[in-house]
């Protein structure tokens, strides 16, 4: 599949969100170009939950922005992933949709199926180069009747 030959596209409707990690970039790849779009990464404003341990050992929750480092590290760890697993690096600066298979009603049961298919034919603690054939094949059950 080729990242750069993929259209933009917003979330809604059909599309979800893939997850900002190594599963989600690869879940994308196993989709296709068909089933994929791109829109451009926008973090301004975005925040994450942290929490702040005391010297009492009090854990306070507490919001932070999510800054250009932490972006670094996402990307780092989402290329990390899929160079384990042999797939190619899509370019940075884009979030990655899926269209949503017409079988499940959200997004929740889409990665809980993902999920179930990795348990079900993958090793206790499977390595990425396992996970992306185990996600090859799924979606193209999940896309054939498209």
């Amino acid at each position: 599949m080729g990242w750069d030959q993929v259209d933009e596209g917003r979330p809604g409707g059909e599309w979800l969100v893939a997850t900002e990690n190594g599963l989600g970039a690869v879940a994308a790849w196993a989709a296709g170009t068909v089933n994929i779009r791109r829109m451009p990464v926008d973090d301004l404003g975005r925040t994450v939950d942290a929490e702040c341990h005391g010297p009492t050992g009090h854990v306070r929750p507490r919001t932070e922005p999510f800054t250009v480092g932490a972006r670094e590290l996402v990307d780092e760890e989402i290329e990390s992933h899929l160079l384990d697993a042999g797939v190619p690096l899509p370019p940075r600066g884009w979030v990655w949709l899926i269209r949503r298979p017409l079988t499940f009603r959200d997004d929740r049961q889409f990665w809980a199926h993902l999920d179930q298919q990795i348990a079900q034919h993958a090793s206790p603690a499977p390595y990425p180069s396992e996970i992306a054939p185990i996600l090859q094949r799924a979606m193209a059950k999940l896309y054939a009747g498209r």
